[in-house]
């Protein structure tokens, strides 16, 4: 699949769901030369989930080093951080924001939050359907109906059971780009503490992500859909 076939299909993706915002494609970049030519540097500390609100809802393109990762958790679990500070690595932190009753809970937690174990130079954002690059993972944020029908849709061509894989903290990071990442398999969210704060992923929204092997067949299963159901 190229980059002008990735676009057309996130456009048509767009219409099939009805969405006026388009879905996100982010790419874990391993060097400089990965980053797409044109795309600058973003000049001001954002959290990874805030980044993909920023592709999302203005259109933005651009990439991000670890200097420009805010939350350290979410760029540790991106690979694009290394080694964390101790109370990070082992859920202390978590412990303290009120997530866990204690330590030992925490760490269970921690040790299983997916988390790329390259080391990642830097993430790069784009509206899917004007995306210079091809993703790494592809997220969507909407209503849960639509979330349905994209699941629907990923079961549509091979008939077994979505499983979905969350804590309930670092849902855009580890979640969404992380876990499809290194599994190479969709993945559904609800969010976080974090990114419904910071990114403002609001209170009817869920998130449902997925590698860029998957988007074609989805595309066609919609299509069906639409035929059969309207």
């Amino acid at each position: 699949m190229d980059i002008n076939e990735v676009r057309t299909l996130g456009q048509k993706i767009m219409e099939l769901l009805g969405e006026d915002k388009p879905l996100v494609a982010v790419k874990l970049a391993k060097s400089k030369d990965e980053i797409p030519a044109g795309y600058n540097e973003i000049d001001e500390q954002k959290r990874h989930c805030e980044m993909v609100q920023l592709a999302r809802l203005e259109g933005k393109k651009f990439y991000a080093t670890v200097d420009e990762h805010l939350c350290k958790g979410g760029a540790y679990a991106l690979g694009i951080f290394k080694n964390p500070p101790e109370p990070l690595a082992t859920g202390k932190l978590y412990v303290k924001l009120g997530n866990y009753k204690d330590e030992e809970v925490a760490k269970k937690v921690v040790d299983a939050i997916p988390k790329v174990e390259e080391e990642i130079y830097a993430t790069v954002y784009a509206p899917l359907n004007e995306t210079d690059f091809i993703p790494d993972a592809i997220l969507f944020i909407g209503v849960p109906k639509k979330a349905l029908r994209l699941v629907q849709a990923i079961l549509y061509h091979n008939g077994v059971r979505f499983q979905a894989d969350f804590a309930g903290i670092q849902s855009l990071c580890a979640d969404a780009v992380a876990g499809v990442y290194t599994r190479k398999a969709p993945n559904m969210t609800l969010g976080c503490n974090g990114s419904r704060k910071y990114a403002k992923i609001k209170d009817e929204e869920a998130i449902l992500s997925f590698p860029v092997s998957k988007l074609k067949d989805i595309v066609e299963a919609l299509e069906h859909f639409k035929k059969v159901w309207g």
